[in-house]
Formats: C-alpha cells, sequence, structure tokens
C-alpha cells in the first residue's frame, strides 16, 4: 500500500469521525429535571427528553423557530406589579421551563349560589407536566386554555355557596379548586379521553374577592351603533346618576342589594336593628318630599300624610293635648230677690 493511499485514507478516517463529532454536538440534548426539549417528525409529536440524549434519527428535530407553539402564561410582574405574558418555551433553543410557576389571571366575575357577584383575583401555581407534553404540543392557545381552566374552577367552587358562607370558607375553596383542577387533568388524559388535558400539574391556589358596588352603580345605556357623542353622552349620564346614588331610596334596592342588608343585620342587637331601619323610613319620607317639591306644583299636605311624624309623636301629642273647652256655659241660677240687691242701712 503507498504511502498516498495511506494518507488519503487517515484524512478521510478523520472527516469521518469529524463530521460524526459535529453531528453528535449539534444533536446532543441534556434534559435536566427543571428542563426539557419537544422532538418532532413528519408525524408530529414524538417525544419529550429527558437525561443527556443524542438525536440519532435524522427526521426527529427539536420544536423551534417561529413555527413552535406559543407556550406562555400571564403572570404577575415583581418590578412593577401589573401583568405580563411569561414564555414557558425558549424559541431558539426550544428549551422547556419545567419549574412551578404563578399563573395571575386578571380579575374575573364569578356569583355565589344566592346570586351575589364577586370580583375574584386569583393565583394558581403549576407546573408543565413532562409526560403529557403531548398535549402542550397540541394546544394552539396555552395561555387562553389555562386561564379558562382555573376560571371556570373558581366560578364552581364559589357557585356552590352563600356569599355570607364564602367569608369563612377560602382554604375550603382555595383546596377544592386545586382537586377539581386536578381531577380534569387526570379525568382528559389519553386513558379515560373524557376530555383533554392540558399537560400541567397543579400545585396551590388561593384568591381574594371584592364585591363591586352595587348601590352606587349607574347602567350605562348605548343605543346599537352609537357614536362617540352618544356615547359620551350615556357616560354623562351615568356620572349624573351616581351622583344623585345618595338620595336613593329603599324602594329602588334590586334583589341582591336586599339580600346583603339582610346579611349586614345578622348578629346586631334590636336596638341597632331599629335604628337602621329608622335611617331607612327616614331616606324614603324625603325621597316622597323632594320628589312632590320637584313636581313644580303647589301641594298642600300635613306632616301625618308624608308621615313626617311618627305613630308613636301623634300619640304623644294627643295625650299632651288639653281638654277641650265645652261649647255652651250652664246657666248660673238667678240671684235672690229677682236679682235686686237688698237695701243695706247706711250708717
Amino acid at each position: 500500500m503507498s504511502l498516498a493511499l495511506i494518507i488519503a485514507i487517515t484524512a478521510l478516517v478523520g472527516v469521518v469521525i469529524l463530521a460524526a463529532a459535529v453531528y453528535i454536538w449539534m444533536r446532543y440534548y441534556e434534559a435536566r429535571a427543571d428542563r426539557t426539549f419537544m422532538t418532532q417528525d413528519d408525524r408530529g409529536f414524538k417525544r419529550a427528553l429527558e437525561g443527556k440524549t443524542v438525536l440519532w434519527d435524522y427526521e426527529e428535530s427539536v420544536v423551534r423557530g417561529p413555527s413552535a407553539p406559543h407556550i406562555e402564561f400571564v403572570g404577575l410582574d415583581p418590578a412593577t406589579g401589573g401583568r405580563r405574558n411569561v414564555k414557558l418555551m425558549d424559541p431558539k433553543t426550544g428549551a422547556i421551563n419545567l419549574r412551578p410557576h404563578y399563573c395571575a389571571p386578571l380579575p374575573f366575575e364569578a356569583t355565589t349560589s344566592d346570586s351575589h357577584k364577586v370580583i375574584v383575583e386569583a393565583r394558581v401555581q403549576f407546573s408543565l407536566n413532562r409526560a403529557l407534553l403531548k398535549h402542550v404540543y397540541e394546544i394552539q392557545e396555552f395561555s387562553f386554555a389555562l386561564e379558562t381552566r382555573i376560571q371556570s374552577a373558581f366560578r364552581s367552587e364559589i357557585g356552590k355557596r352563600h356569599d355570607e358562607e364564602l367569608r369563612g370558607a377560602l382554604h375550603e375553596v382555595e383546596r377544592a379548586v386545586i382537586d377539581h383542577l386536578r381531577r380534569v387533568e387526570e379525568e382528559g388524559d389519553e386513558a379515560g379521553e373524557p376530555g383533554m388535558a392540558l399537560g400541567v400539574r397543579f400545585h396551590t391556589a388561593n384568591f381574594t374577592y371584592t364585591q363591586p358596588d352595587e348601590f352606587s352603580a349607574a347602567t350605562i345605556a348605548l343605543p346599537p351603533g352609537a357614536t362617540p357623542e352618544q356615547q359620551q353622552q350615556a357616560i354623562a349620564r351615568a356620572a349624573a346618576q351616581r351622583a344623585q346614588g345618595a338620595t336613593q331610596g329603599v324602594l329602588s334596592l334590586r334583589p341582591q342589594q336586599i339580600d346583603q342588608l339582610s346579611d349586614a343585620f345578622k348578629g346586631r342587637d334590636p336596638a341597632a336593628t331599629a335604628a337602621l331601619l329608622a335611617i331607612f323610613e327616614m331616606q324614603t319620607r324625603q325621597n316622597i318630599a323632594e320628589a312632590l317639591a320637584a313636581s313644580g306644583q303647589l301641594i298642600v299636605v300635613t306632616p301625618q300624610e308624608l308621615g313626617l311624624i311618627s305613630a308613636a309623636a301623634q300619640r304623644d301629642a294627643a295625650l299632651n293635648r288639653p281638654a277641650p273647652r265645652p261649647a255652651v256655659e250652664a246657666a248660673a241660677p238667678p240671684p235672690p230677690n229677682g236679682g235686686l240687691r237688698s237695701a243695706e242701712p247706711r250708717v
């Protein structure tokens, strides 16, 4: 064998080894406990990598780039306190974050079993499930699907309770929400297939809620196809209605507001309840008087007709009233001697 042939074979072997090393370097991935990669082929999702792996199959590639799914969620920004979209996949490398995160959807409405509306601010800790990343790969809008499932779980559990029960059952609702989310995730796995899993592990849930101020709420009625001027006029009318909300009487309260008032009366002593009822009565009487005065006509009514004098005050006035004098006085008896004064002797 000539020296030239030996050199050529050696060079060829070196090139093959170098090419193999480059191929291994380019196709080598290290998936740790807190990070993984999804792979795909011409049939779609293939697997989620675990540990140190080399993709020997040239048809298998890591999911990344502009065509990769948008795996993100709404979280809190520690710098501003607002909300921001947090990406769980690096579009350049395809690395997927498996660490726990807190999803914080925008405040949403829920309704209790007695038709009370509450504004819920929820925080749910979750992490992606390496074993179920196929579902994450297939979901078109992961962030929307995650928020929808969280909101649905909170609405379901809050809707099982009255509003007065909700105040003392926050931890029970949080535990029930996590159980609800885990149960739906398990039922949506491929084994049972009654639904679709998100490919998520749910860890903790917590929430706070506030009740909207229905007493000062003003309805903004907009006609179909309203112009900007009409919208401004409607907003101005709503603002005027809110400004006049202080003169609103008890007869204009909605059933939910009356229920809130009844909740406020629970546990109060009779004197406090009587004082509140007296305030409501006075407010209603004031509304009647203002409505009559606003008509622009001369109306003469007595305080009793307006109810401005209570029954107790009328009873006290009747007891303190002096007795009436008789209409005709009795005739006095005639004096003796026919009314003639008897003569008296003069001295």
